[in-house]
C-alpha cells in the first residue's frame, strides 16, 4: 500500500484509463491473441492490493464519471458507476498494468443509477463503492460500508469543493441537506425541499453529480485507512447502548408463541429509527 497513484489524474486519462483495460481486453478476445488466454485467468481472491489514493483526484473523477454517456440509454451514467470508475481509476494508475482490478468492467456498476434500476432504494452513489470495498477487504467490508453509509446520512450535501470544477455546469452555493437515510428516494426529496428545486431539475441532477464526487472522496478516505494485517479501525465506533430502548421491538428473540409474536425478531441492521418511526429518539445523530 505505499505505492502513491499519480495525483494529477486528468479527466481524460479518467474516462480513457477507467474504460481501457476493459477495451483492451474485449479485443484480445476478439482476436484471440495470448492477452485473451490470460484473461480467462480467474482473478484471485481478495483482498486485493491497494495503493494510496488521493481523495481529492478521486472526489473529481467520481464528479466527471457521474456525466459519463451511457450509448445504451442515451443519457448519464451516473452516481454508481462514477464512485466505481472513479475509485478503479485511481486504483488502477496507482498499480500499474497487471493488478487484478484490471478484470472489472465497469459496465457492471450501471445498475445502481437512482437507487438501483432507478428504483429509489439504496444510493448509487454508495452502491457503486461498497463492491470496491468488499475486493479490497472482505474482512472489513461490514465496518468500512458502515463508515460510509454513517457519514452519507449524517453529512451536509452536497459539498462545495465543486463547485467550480465543470465549466459547463456552474452551480455554486448549492442548497445542502442531510438525508438521515441512506435511500435515493429521501435523500432527493430532502434536497428538493430544502432547495426549493424539482428532483428533474438540471439543477438536481448536478447536485446528484456533486455527491458522486462526495461519496467517493469519502469510500477513498475509507479506503486509505486499510492496513495490511490490521484490523480496520472504524471512523464511527459502534454504540449499541444508544439504541437499548428503541430496537428491542425488532431484533430480540421472539418469546413463547403469542398473536403478537410475529412482530418480533423481524428486522436487520442499523439505521435512522426516524424513517420509519416519527416519534422516535434522532438515535442515528446522537454522539
Amino acid at each position: 500500500m505505499s505505492k502513491k497513484p499519480n495525483a494529477g489524474l486528468s479527466r481524460r486519462a479518467f474516462l480513457g484509463g477507467a474504460g481501457g483495460a476493459v477495451a483492451a481486453g474485449t479485443l484480445a478476445a476478439a482476436l484471440g491473441t495470448p492477452a485473451a488466454a490470460e484473461a480467462q485467468v480467474p482473478p484471485p481472491p481478495g483482498p486485493w492490493p491497494l495503493p494510496v489514493l488521493n481523495p481529492d483526484v478521486v472526489r473529481d473523477a467520481g464528479y466527471f464519471g457521474y456525466w459519463t454517456n451511457d450509448p445504451y440509454k442515451n443519457t448519464n451514467y451516473g452516481c454508481a458507476y462514477g464512485v466505481a470508475a472513479a475509485l478503479l481509476a485511481s486504483i488502477r494508475s496507482g498499480l500499474g498494468p497487471g493488478s487484478p482490478w484490471d478484470a472489472l468492467p465497469l459496465e457492471m456498476f450501471k445498475w445502481g443509477k437512482t437507487g438501483a434500476v432507478e428504483s429509489g432504494t439504496l444510493c448509487g452513489a454508495l452502491a457503486g463503492a461498497m463492491p470496491i470495498f468488499s475486493l479490497a477487504s472482505p474482512a472489513s467490508v461490514v465496518e468500512m460500508g458502515s463508515d460510509l453509509i454513517r457519514w452519507y446520512q449524517e453529512a451536509p450535501l452536497p459539498s462545495m469543493e465543486m463547485d467550480y470544477l465543470d465549466p459547463k455546469r456552474r452551480y455554486p452555493q448549492q442548497a445542502q441537506s442531510i438525508s438521515e437515510s441512506p435511500l435515493c428516494h429521501i435523500s432527493v426529496s430532502s434536497w428538493c425541499k430544502a432547495s426549493g428545486k424539482l428532483s428533474s431539475s438540471t439543477d438536481r441532477k448536478t447536485r446528484c453529480g456533486k455527491i458522486t464526487g462526495d461519496v467517493a472522496k469519502v469510500a477513498a478516505i475509507i479506503l486509505n485507512r486499510l492496513v495490511p494485517g490490521q484490523k480496520y479501525v472504524p471512523l464511527y465506533p459502534t454504540q449499541p447502548e444508544l439504541y437499548a430502548e428503541c430496537v428491542h421491538c425488532h431484533v430480540d428473540a421472539p418469546p413463547p408463541p403469542t398473536p403478537d409474536a410475529v412482530r418480533l425478531n423481524n428486522s436487520l441492521g442499523i439505521t435512522n429509527c426516524m424513517t420509519c418511526h416519527p416519534d422516535a429518539q434522532p438515535v442515528m445523530t446522537k454522539k
